[in-house]
């Protein structure tokens, strides 16, 4: 009877944790969902309640991440307001490492992070941490992210090797088609640029919705808009400068003073701390952490 009982008990346990966790990850999709509609302040709330109740969930803190670098990319950006900014920046990489904390072999918190490299500047960075994510979750994404970077790098034939590969790797058709409008667009190909936008805004209108996870106030109907959008973007424009100028369009540069540079290196570089800590313990998983002494980049 004790083993019988023993038993149940366990089982009994086990299905109360499923339970919970099922109900856990619809508290974390209501709160996405929030977010993807704007409400960053009712998302926020609901994820740091969420993330409070079960500190052991990587899918709340890679979501509460994602959130807190909205909050941090509208500081910026829109209200040029460096010190909630960077407040906010630190609390975004913080969740992303605890979640990576947490579990290693998670290539989510891994690719929100080389987003941010890459609105930061740091393309390298970036392209190393899309490598991670590949290594770990060798999913299609991860190579279209990749090809992304290459195209913002100036590397289009990379790009359009790595596009081709994510896409047979099963990427959504509608990234791989951005991509190719990315690539047409750097090369001065306005036609082809064109095409593809019409191809997304008839078949997969979300994918041109965001630029480095910040959402577009106002869906683009014409790929001048997108243009717009991208050039007006410090997470897009400096990196498409040539062709925002045959646009006859200006590329943004992020506005930041070398004072939060410095502050960014630092959050960067507890990041890189913590990252090596979990990964010094955890060479089976191949990542690759940068170990440099970088210097701020000129502004």
């Amino acid at each position: 009877m004790r083993r019988l009982d023993g038993t149940l008990r366990a089982l009994a346990l086990l299905v109360a944790a499923v339970a919970l966790a099922a109900c856990a990850q619809l508290a974390t999709s209501r709160a996405r969902a929030k977010a993807d509609s704007g409400d960053l302040a009712g998302a926020q709330a609901d994820l740091e309640r969420q993330r409070d109740a079960h500190p052991n969930s990587v899918d709340t803190h890679t979501a509460l991440g994602v959130v807190y670098y909205q909050i941090a990319r509208d500081a910026l950006d829109r209200d040029h307001d460096e010190t909630r900014y960077l407040a906010y920046l630190e609390r975004s990489v913080g969740e992303f490492v605890k979640a990576i904390e947490l579990d290693p072999r998670d290539p989510e918190p891994h690719n929100y992070l080389a987003i941010m490299d890459t609105y930061r500047g740091d393309l390298h960075q970036a392209l190393r941490g899309f490598n991670n994510v590949r290594r770990l979750g060798p999913s299609g994404t991860a190579y279209t992210n990749i090809a992304e970077t290459y195209v913002y790098l100036g590397q289009l034939e990379k790009a359009r090797t790595w596009n081709d590969i994510g896409l047979r790797k099963g990427a959504p058709y509608g990234i791989g088609i951005f991509n190719d409008m990315l690539i047409a667009w750097r090369q001065g190909d306005l036609a082809e640029a064109r095409r593809c936008f019409a191809d997304l805004r008839a078949n997969d209108p979300e994918e041109l919705r965001t630029i480095n996870v910040a959402r577009l106030p106002q869906a683009p109907r014409t790929f001048e808009d997108f243009a717009g959008y991208c050039c007006g973007s410090p997470a897009c424009g400096p990196y498409m400068k040539d062709a925002c100028h045959a646009l006859a369009l200006d590329a943004r540069e992020r506005e930041i003073s070398q004072e939060a540079v410095l502050q960014e290196l630092r959050i960067e570089m507890e990041k890189q701390r913590r990252l090596r800590e979990v990964y010094g313990q955890r060479k089976e998983l191949d990542i690759d952490v940068e170990d440099p002494a970088p210097q701020p980049a000129a502004r």
